[in-house]
């Protein structure tokens, strides 16, 4: 989890969470706690830390368990600081094994395919080590309550993975996709442990919090902000239902109703129809009402193109514009498009937008008489504005049809 401190402090700068700050980092390479215990007192960045007295929050990961480091390193923080925490990372095993078998492995060809069944028993082993050696820690030092966590890093992992398997994940087709060799993760593995550390010790979702600088750098344009949700929900539902995280524990109907995340093909597409470049007159001051001022802006023409329809603006529609008093603008506009084959069709274009953006969105709503235009009347839009008064037809609105992806 060398990889972890940096962006993690940025996203918690992100949050808006102060005092983050890291006061030391200590690596040695798939290494047991206690290798970093044994170091030189010199050399041993943490041992000097945590006798300073003021670091809350301790973070190790080691290769496997038992480690009696943990202990050892449990006992000095809490003689300096007897509020600190510990956290202590379940990791994946590298080569695709149970770290409780490292350092053997597959480590020159690690099958990359597995199944959910042979990932959630792939380092099985350890993590029962590690969960009893936790338990263990807070029974003799917790004073009945819990100071050692752990972080199913390892879970979030086999989550991950299971979700490529069944074709769930966005920009993600293969499993290897995911390490650089063997043991070493790529920039989503590695964005999703940071998250699940964001969740795990600050107890707050992840979800919203922006790409971590490795993902967004990278010259994946797949690996997009469709991916980062979905990196982020793994890592906070993972937290969310490990009882060793320290995470509030919800039960299923509560967690059913506040948190049901949708699939990844759960989420609509968007389909292009038109564009429309839209020509307006002078607009007419209609007076105050109740939420603000009310302006008749005439629509005098334009045109619109796209796929399947094109043609263009009928003179004579109407903008029913309002500046309401709490800076928002709202439109509601009603005109008829002429198709190029002489077909009427009347559109209702509502739509509403604050500062600092303004107005850019909008629900377009169509009558169209049956026949070859009958799918307007059939569907969901949204659509797009935006303004240059510059322009000859200074208002472009695109439309989009709202459409499901086809579930895997």
């Amino acid at each position: 989890m060398w990889y972890v401190p940096d962006p993690l402090a940025k996203l918690a700068s992100a949050q808006g969470i102060d005092g983050h700050q890291l006061v030391g980092l200590q690596k040695i390479g798939a290494s047991r706690t206690l290798q970093h215990w044994q170091l030189p007192d010199d050399e041993n960045l943490a041992k000097e830390a945590l006798s300073q007295g003021d670091v809350d929050v301790f973070v190790m990961s080691p290769i496997q368990f038992p480690d009696e480091g943990i202990e050892n390193f449990v006992k000095l923080g809490l003689k300096h600081n007897p509020e600190m925490r510990f956290f202590v990372q379940l990791s994946w095993g590298g080569g695709d094994i149970d770290n409780q078998d490292f350092p053997n492995g597959a480590w020159e060809v690690p099958d990359r395919d597995k199944t959910p069944e042979q990932l959630s028993q792939m380092n099985a082993r350890n993590i029962r080590e590690g969960e009893s050696q936790i338990d263990a820690l807070n029974e003799k030092y917790g004073d009945g309550q819990d100071i050692v966590f752990l972080i199913p890093t390892s879970q979030a992992a086999s989550e991950l993975r299971s979700r490529i398997y069944r074709k769930e994940v966005p920009g993600l087709e293969d499993q290897d996709e995911l390490f650089v060799d063997p043991a070493h993760p790529s920039a989503p593995l590695e964005a999703l442990n940071t998250y699940l550390h964001f969740a795990v010790l600050y107890q707050r979702s992840p979800d919203g919090l922006p790409a971590t600088q490795k993902l967004g750098q990278a010259d994946r344009p797949q690996w997009d902000e469709s991916l980062t949700r979905t990196l982020q929900e793994i890592a906070w539902q993972t937290a969310k239902k490990y009882s060793r995280s320290g995470l509030p524990i919800v039960d299923a109907d509560e967690e059913s109703s506040a948190f049901d995340f949708p699939k990844p093909f759960e989420y609509p597409e968007l389909e292009f129809v038109y564009t429309a470049n839209i020509k307006v007159g002078e607009a007419l001051d209609f007076g105050q009402v109740g939420n603000g001022k009310r302006r008749i802006i005439p629509i005098v023409g334009g045109t619109f193109h796209g796929p399947d329809l094109q043609g263009e603006v009928v003179p004579g529609g109407v903008d029913w514009n309002l500046s309401r008093s709490d800076g928002a603008t709202e439109a509601d506009a009603t005109y008829f498009l002429r198709t190029e084959d002489g077909v009427l069709i009347r559109v209702s274009n509502i739509g509403v937008g604050a500062p600092p953006s303004g107005l850019r969105f909008t629900t377009p709503q169509f009558v169209a008489p049956r026949g070859r235009y009958d799918w307007l009347n059939q569907s969901t839009f949204v659509g797009t504005l935006d303004f240059d008064w510059k322009r000859e037809f200074p208002i472009r609105l695109r439309v989009f049809r709202v459409r499901s992806q086809e579930s895997p």
